[in-house]
């Protein structure tokens, strides 16, 4: 563009979706000139000698165009201009049609993040932010976009420039440890309820997450592939599945449910394993309790069963999909199990395979005394 040695951009800052607002971003040299060449305010005032801060409405509208779009435009600096336009898809495409037009360069708001941050945890912060489902999990990654993260791995530089190895192998050690939290802040856990046929499963699925999303019916094999169900406990993202119930079967398509059942186990960050309180046996139950001793234990049905003894080994949860009871208990458990500890506010937590990989690179470099190794290893790590 004339006169600027740098180009002037415009981005979608708002999702492609329906909305009520949508907002262009026009960053550059030639912003302001460009708004007022399609811009005109109802109280005849120019984007360009409008004050920073002075929000104008008015009309967008090409040369040539017999209708306008009634918008507001915002100056912000002198080169940053945000339009709001109506939130369809199609009002802010005709903006950026017309901003490119005129020799503007359109692109995405991915890109225009990671332009304005030179740290690159703290870019990968803000891209990561609109896939977090809930606000508990948004705001830990709004402390990594604060650089909590790029802040701790800059004093582990410090320990290793003091070389000061032990301390900073402990920081890492730290770091990796809360890995597995980072990544679901993003991606829900994944929980799998399974079990023998009609014991539940199902109802407790709904139960659960506060509607029918699994079919029930009182006919052992009814569930045939793996249904998901995505909900939050206590403010956490979680993925259920409800599996095919497990048992020896003839059947091609139920016995397809349960390998896909057993596959879904595999990959679980959790395992519900349900047992039927009207027909309990112990030997099979403890037989249960050792081949899956992390898994969580739950006997369902509690409502129809006349008395109910619970092995003294292990944990046992005791349910009634029906009426509730101990449905509470069980997620309250189901939290305690997934996040043991919950970090805090401001705490650095590493949140992409990427920094996870780096500082997996950056720990091995610190545990072998390898100094600049670690640094440049750090460089990489913020830099990127």
């Amino acid at each position: 563009m004339p006169g600027s040695t740098t180009p002037t951009t415009a981005a979608v800052l708002t999702p492609p979706a329906r909305g009520a607002i949508a907002t262009v971003s026009v960053r550059g040299a030639e912003a302001v000139a460009l708004a007022d060449r399609f811009f005109s305010s109802l109280g005849k005032i120019s984007v360009c000698n409008a004050p920073i801060g002075r929000i104008l409405v008015g009309h967008w509208q090409a040369e040539g165009e017999a209708v306008g779009e009634e918008l507001v435009v915002a100056k912000l600096a002198d080169d940053v201009v945000e339009i709001h336009c109506h939130g369809g898809v199609q009002a802010s495409q005709r903006i950026l049609k017309h901003l490119a037009a005129s020799g503007c360069q359109v692109e995405s708001w991915q890109s225009r993040t990671t332009s304005q941050h030179s740290d690159a945890i703290v870019a990968e912060a803000k891209l990561e932010l609109p896939t977090a489902v809930t606000s508990q999990a948004a705001l830990h990654l709004l402390d990594q976009a604060n650089g909590a993260l790029s802040r701790e791995i800059a004093t582990i530089g410090k320990l290793v420039e003091e070389a000061n190895f032990e301390v900073a192998a402990q920081k890492l050690d730290h770091l990796l440890s809360l890995a597995p939290f980072g990544r679901h802040l993003t991606q829900p856990w994944l929980i799998v309820i399974a079990g023998p046929p009609n014991v539940g499963k199902s109802s407790l699925l709904n139960k659960i997450v506060g509607y029918d999303r699994a079919i029930v019916l009182d006919m052992p094999g009814t569930t045939r592939d793996v249904l998901h169900a995505t909900t939050a406990l206590d403010g956490w993202p979680v993925q259920f599945s409800d599996t095919a119930g497990i048992r020896v079967s003839d059947d091609e398509i139920e016995q397809a449910g349960i390998a896909k059942a057993k596959a879904a186990l595999k990959t679980a960050d959790l395992a519900i394993v349900m047992h039927d309180a009207t027909n309990l046996k112990p030997d099979e139950l403890d037989q249960s309790l050792k081949e899956l001793p992390s898994a969580l234990h739950v006997v369902n049905k509690i409502d129809l069963a006349d008395a109910l003894r619970l092995p003294d080994s292990g944990e046992m949860l005791a349910t009634s999909a029906v009426t509730g009871q101990g449905v509470p208990d069980l997620i309250s458990s189901i939290v305690s199990h997934l996040i043991p500890r919950v970090p805090q506010t401001d705490d650095p937590i590493p949140f992409t395979s990427r920094q996870v990989d780096g500082l997996r690179q950056l720990w091995e470099h610190v545990k072998q005394h390898q100094a600049d190794a670690a640094l440049q290893s750090i460089q990489l790590l913020l830099n990127a």
